[in-house]
Protein backbone atom coordinates (compact mmCIF):
# COMPACT_ATOMS: atom_id res chain seq x y z
CA UNK A 1 0.00 0.00 0.00
CA UNK A 2 2.88 2.39 0.83
CA UNK A 3 4.51 1.37 -2.57
CA UNK A 4 1.41 2.77 -4.38
CA UNK A 5 1.18 5.96 -2.66
CA UNK A 6 5.27 6.38 -3.70
CA UNK A 7 4.32 5.61 -7.24
CA UNK A 8 1.67 8.43 -6.66
CA UNK A 9 3.82 10.86 -5.52
CA UNK A 10 6.19 10.46 -7.78
CA UNK A 11 4.09 10.74 -10.87
CA UNK A 12 2.08 13.78 -9.66
CA UNK A 13 5.71 15.09 -9.35
CA UNK A 14 7.06 14.43 -12.95
CA UNK A 15 3.51 15.75 -13.89
CA UNK A 16 4.37 19.24 -12.41
CA UNK A 17 7.39 19.23 -13.27
CA UNK A 18 6.47 18.60 -16.94
CA UNK A 19 4.39 21.92 -16.50
CA UNK A 20 6.23 24.21 -14.89
CA UNK A 21 10.19 23.31 -16.16
CA UNK A 22 9.10 24.89 -19.54
CA UNK A 23 7.97 28.18 -18.00
CA UNK A 24 11.04 28.28 -15.57
CA UNK A 25 13.46 27.38 -18.98
CA UNK A 26 11.82 29.42 -21.53
CA UNK A 27 13.36 32.73 -22.73
CA UNK A 28 10.62 34.25 -23.97
CA UNK A 29 10.10 38.01 -22.10
CA UNK A 30 6.80 38.29 -19.67
CA UNK A 31 4.12 40.24 -21.33
CA UNK A 32 4.10 44.28 -20.25
CA UNK A 33 1.85 45.94 -22.04
CA UNK A 34 -1.29 45.28 -19.51
CA UNK A 35 1.16 46.05 -16.91
CA UNK A 36 2.38 49.30 -18.44
CA UNK A 37 -1.23 50.92 -19.06
CA UNK A 38 -2.21 49.82 -15.56
CA UNK A 39 0.90 51.94 -13.98
CA UNK A 40 -0.50 54.84 -16.03
CA UNK A 41 -4.02 54.58 -16.12
CA UNK A 42 -4.90 52.79 -12.99
CA UNK A 43 -5.82 55.80 -10.58
CA UNK A 44 -7.28 58.42 -13.78
CA UNK A 45 -9.80 54.91 -14.53
CA UNK A 46 -10.77 54.17 -10.89
CA UNK A 47 -9.83 56.58 -8.57
CA UNK A 48 -7.82 54.29 -6.33
CA UNK A 49 -3.81 55.07 -6.37
CA UNK A 50 -3.38 51.85 -4.64
CA UNK A 51 -3.22 49.83 -8.33
CA UNK A 52 -4.25 46.28 -6.73
CA UNK A 53 -6.99 48.09 -5.46
CA UNK A 54 -7.84 49.67 -8.62
CA UNK A 55 -7.90 45.75 -10.74
CA UNK A 56 -9.59 43.80 -7.86
CA UNK A 57 -12.43 46.04 -7.35
CA UNK A 58 -12.32 48.61 -10.90
CA UNK A 59 -11.08 46.22 -13.89
CA UNK A 60 -11.74 42.88 -12.37
CA UNK A 61 -14.77 43.62 -9.70
CA UNK A 62 -16.97 41.02 -11.20
CA UNK A 63 -14.22 38.21 -10.37
CA UNK A 64 -14.18 39.98 -7.31
CA UNK A 65 -17.82 39.54 -6.93
CA UNK A 66 -17.19 35.70 -7.34
CA UNK A 67 -14.36 35.31 -4.81
CA UNK A 68 -17.40 36.41 -2.20
CA UNK A 69 -19.92 34.27 -3.27
CA UNK A 70 -17.16 31.30 -3.16
CA UNK A 71 -16.86 32.37 0.28
CA UNK A 72 -20.24 32.64 1.35
CA UNK A 73 -20.66 28.81 -0.10
CA UNK A 74 -17.55 28.20 1.94
CA UNK A 75 -19.33 29.58 5.04
CA UNK A 76 -22.35 28.17 4.51
CA UNK A 77 -20.70 24.61 4.05
CA UNK A 78 -18.42 24.59 7.03
CA UNK A 79 -21.21 25.96 9.47
CA UNK A 80 -23.52 22.80 8.15
CA UNK A 81 -20.55 20.23 9.22
CA UNK A 82 -20.36 22.19 12.15
CA UNK A 83 -23.88 22.22 13.09
CA UNK A 84 -24.22 18.64 11.74
CA UNK A 85 -21.17 17.49 13.92
CA UNK A 86 -22.80 19.22 16.91
CA UNK A 87 -26.07 17.63 16.77
CA UNK A 88 -24.05 13.91 16.34
CA UNK A 89 -22.17 14.89 19.47
CA UNK A 90 -25.22 15.65 21.26
CA UNK A 91 -27.23 13.09 20.34
CA UNK A 92 -23.85 10.05 21.50
CA UNK A 93 -23.76 12.14 24.75
CA UNK A 94 -27.24 11.86 25.66
CA UNK A 95 -27.34 7.83 24.78
CA UNK A 96 -24.13 7.33 26.65
CA UNK A 97 -24.90 5.82 30.07
CA UNK A 98 -21.09 5.72 31.06
CA UNK A 99 -19.63 7.34 34.42
CA UNK A 100 -16.72 9.45 32.38
CA UNK A 101 -16.14 12.80 33.96
CA UNK A 102 -17.94 15.71 32.24
CA UNK A 103 -15.53 17.78 29.91
CA UNK A 104 -14.44 21.29 31.50
CA UNK A 105 -16.05 23.93 29.22
CA UNK A 106 -13.66 25.88 26.40
CA UNK A 107 -13.19 29.04 28.11
CA UNK A 108 -11.91 27.65 31.66
CA UNK A 109 -8.90 25.80 29.75
CA UNK A 110 -7.58 29.43 28.94
CA UNK A 111 -4.61 31.05 30.88
CA UNK A 112 -5.39 34.43 32.61
CA UNK A 113 -2.32 35.20 30.32
CA UNK A 114 -4.05 34.64 26.77
CA UNK A 115 -7.19 36.21 28.47
CA UNK A 116 -5.26 39.34 29.24
CA UNK A 117 -3.19 39.86 26.10
CA UNK A 118 -6.54 38.71 23.44
CA UNK A 119 -8.56 41.62 25.59
CA UNK A 120 -6.33 44.29 25.21
CA UNK A 121 -5.48 43.28 21.43
CA UNK A 122 -8.80 42.75 20.68
CA UNK A 123 -9.64 46.70 19.88
CA UNK A 124 -6.33 47.67 18.78
CA UNK A 125 -6.55 44.95 16.10
CA UNK A 126 -10.11 45.92 15.24
CA UNK A 127 -9.15 49.81 14.76
CA UNK A 128 -6.16 48.91 12.68
CA UNK A 129 -8.17 46.80 10.22
CA UNK A 130 -10.82 49.32 9.33
CA UNK A 131 -8.22 51.28 9.12
CA UNK A 132 -6.17 49.06 6.54
CA UNK A 133 -9.97 48.53 4.96
CA UNK A 134 -11.31 51.94 4.90
CA UNK A 135 -7.51 53.06 3.36
CA UNK A 136 -6.67 50.19 0.90
CA UNK A 137 -7.54 52.85 -2.30
CA UNK A 138 -4.41 54.72 -1.19
CA UNK A 139 -2.04 53.07 0.45
CA UNK A 140 -1.57 49.02 0.91
CA UNK A 141 -4.66 47.09 2.08
CA UNK A 142 -7.75 47.36 1.22
CA UNK A 143 -11.52 44.89 1.76
CA UNK A 144 -10.08 41.65 1.78
CA UNK A 145 -6.76 42.26 3.88
CA UNK A 146 -8.95 44.20 6.42
CA UNK A 147 -11.30 42.04 6.39
CA UNK A 148 -9.08 39.30 8.00
CA UNK A 149 -7.53 41.37 10.43
CA UNK A 150 -11.05 42.32 11.93
CA UNK A 151 -11.69 38.42 12.09
CA UNK A 152 -8.29 38.11 14.05
CA UNK A 153 -9.32 41.45 16.42
CA UNK A 154 -13.15 38.98 16.56
CA UNK A 155 -11.27 35.75 17.38
CA UNK A 156 -8.85 37.71 20.29
CA UNK A 157 -12.53 39.48 21.73
CA UNK A 158 -13.71 35.76 21.70
CA UNK A 159 -11.00 34.95 23.48
CA UNK A 160 -10.41 37.67 26.26
CA UNK A 161 -13.51 37.58 27.72
CA UNK A 162 -16.39 35.49 28.76
CA UNK A 163 -18.65 37.95 29.14
CA UNK A 164 -20.81 37.33 25.92
CA UNK A 165 -21.05 40.29 23.24
CA UNK A 166 -22.89 40.77 20.56
CA UNK A 167 -19.72 41.43 18.26
CA UNK A 168 -18.84 37.68 19.29
CA UNK A 169 -21.78 36.13 18.41
CA UNK A 170 -21.80 33.65 15.79
CA UNK A 171 -26.01 34.62 15.39
CA UNK A 172 -24.78 38.35 14.72
CA UNK A 173 -22.04 37.74 12.58
CA UNK A 174 -23.69 35.61 10.30
CA UNK A 175 -26.50 38.39 9.93
CA UNK A 176 -23.79 41.08 9.24
CA UNK A 177 -22.11 38.70 6.31
CA UNK A 178 -25.63 38.11 4.98
CA UNK A 179 -26.50 42.12 4.98
CA UNK A 180 -22.71 42.86 3.36
CA UNK A 181 -22.99 40.21 0.54
CA UNK A 182 -26.66 42.05 -0.08
CA UNK A 183 -24.95 45.17 -0.13
CA UNK A 184 -22.25 44.21 -2.85
CA UNK A 185 -24.81 42.65 -4.76
CA UNK A 186 -26.78 46.09 -5.03
CA UNK A 187 -23.51 47.47 -5.61
CA UNK A 188 -23.31 45.53 -8.60
CA UNK A 189 -26.98 46.34 -9.89
CA UNK A 190 -25.88 50.03 -9.29
CA UNK A 191 -24.04 49.94 -12.83
CA UNK A 192 -26.65 49.26 -14.88
CA UNK A 193 -28.24 52.42 -13.64
CA UNK A 194 -25.00 54.57 -13.12
CA UNK A 195 -23.46 52.54 -16.54
CA UNK A 196 -20.20 52.31 -14.73
CA UNK A 197 -19.08 49.40 -12.51
CA UNK A 198 -19.89 45.93 -12.14
CA UNK A 199 -22.66 45.63 -14.12
CA UNK A 200 -21.67 48.78 -16.59
CA UNK A 201 -22.55 48.53 -20.12
CA UNK A 202 -19.36 47.18 -21.79
CA UNK A 203 -20.10 48.68 -25.66
CA UNK A 204 -20.20 52.14 -24.30
CA UNK A 205 -16.72 53.73 -23.24
CA UNK A 206 -16.29 53.05 -19.70
CA UNK A 207 -16.46 56.15 -17.45
CA UNK A 208 -14.30 57.25 -14.88
CA UNK A 209 -14.94 55.60 -11.54
CA UNK A 210 -15.23 57.46 -8.12
CA UNK A 211 -12.54 56.80 -5.56
CA UNK A 212 -15.71 56.74 -3.13
CA UNK A 213 -16.96 53.87 -4.83
CA UNK A 214 -13.82 52.18 -4.00
CA UNK A 215 -13.76 52.74 -0.61
CA UNK A 216 -17.94 51.89 -0.25
CA UNK A 217 -16.48 48.04 -2.08
CA UNK A 218 -13.78 47.67 0.38
CA UNK A 219 -16.17 48.46 3.42
CA UNK A 220 -18.81 46.20 2.44
CA UNK A 221 -15.85 43.17 1.07
CA UNK A 222 -14.02 44.03 4.75
CA UNK A 223 -17.23 43.57 6.72
CA UNK A 224 -17.95 40.82 4.04
CA UNK A 225 -14.37 38.63 4.86
CA UNK A 226 -14.17 39.50 8.43
CA UNK A 227 -17.26 38.36 10.11
CA UNK A 228 -16.88 35.22 7.54
CA UNK A 229 -13.74 33.87 9.04
CA UNK A 230 -14.89 35.23 12.31
CA UNK A 231 -18.31 33.03 12.39
CA UNK A 232 -16.23 30.14 10.91
CA UNK A 233 -13.14 30.76 13.87
CA UNK A 234 -15.64 31.18 16.69
CA UNK A 235 -17.36 28.07 15.83
CA UNK A 236 -15.00 25.71 15.69
CA UNK A 237 -14.39 27.44 19.37
CA UNK A 238 -17.58 25.97 20.17
CA UNK A 239 -18.65 29.61 20.22
CA UNK A 240 -22.35 30.84 20.87
CA UNK A 241 -25.03 30.68 18.51
CA UNK A 242 -27.41 33.17 20.73
CA UNK A 243 -29.72 35.39 19.32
Amino acid sequence: MKKLELIKIVITVLLCSLLVVPIILSNHSWPTHARNYLLVNAQSDTGATNTVSAIYLGYRAMDTLGETLVLLVSVTGTMAILVKLGKEQTDEETTSFSLTPEKRPTNRLRTHLLETVASKLGPIVLLFGFYVMLYGHISPGGGFQGGVIVASAIVFLALGTEVKSKLTSTFVLSRIESLSFLLLILASISGVFFESGFFGNPIKSASSLSANFIILLNIIIGLKVGTSIAVMCIAMMGGSHDH
